[in-house]
């Protein structure tokens, strides 16, 4: 007959539930909706024929389907931003780049007016968006939250 030995054995499983919040989310999601309206809008109206064609005003502002294109890219890069657990760097860089292309837009109208059909006030509107979005990121901490559970399992193992 053979000795057996019982060896109790013990696993632990964790598990982490990360979640992380910021009102800037809330920010950028607006934003980004805003701006993917405002370009689907552009879009419906002029159709895509001719990017630098037809003009359609929308919110007091007259654009393209180029600028219909671009609103709705950034657009979409702010909702991305919102659902990122990095918004505050994102929202940074997306704002900094609206206020970058809004400030080219309000300086040199003319050379937009054709190709994005806005002038001046085309420009000061990326400014603010920017603005908005810049004072949000810098504004609203991030708050991480871990939620951390542990389970212990415990088992008899019969080993020779």
């Amino acid at each position: 007959m053979t000795d057996h030995e019982h060896h109790e054995v013990r696993q632990r499983h964790r598990t982490v539930d990360r979640r992380v919040f910021s009102p800037a989310s809330v920010v950028a999601g607006i934003i980004g909706l805003l701006l993917v309206i405002i370009g689907g809008v552009v879009l419906a109206r002029v159709g895509l024929e001719s990017l630098t064609g037809d003009t359609a005003t929308v919110f007091g502002f007259d654009h393209t389907a180029l600028m219909g294109l671009i609103d709705v890219i950034a657009g979409l890069f702010f909702l991305g931003a919102a659902a990122s657990s990095s918004v505050r760097g994102t929202m940074i860089g997306l704002s900094m780049a609206a206020i970058g292309f809004g400030a080219i837009v309000a300086i040199e109208p003319g050379a937009f007016k054709s190709g994005l059909g806005g002038a001046s006030e085309l420009g000061v509107f990326y400014i603010i968006i920017g603005a908005v979005g810049l004072l949000a990121a810098w504004a609203f901490p991030t708050t991480v939250v871990d939620h951390v559970a542990t389970r212990d399992d415990g088992a008899t193992i019969l080993t020779n």
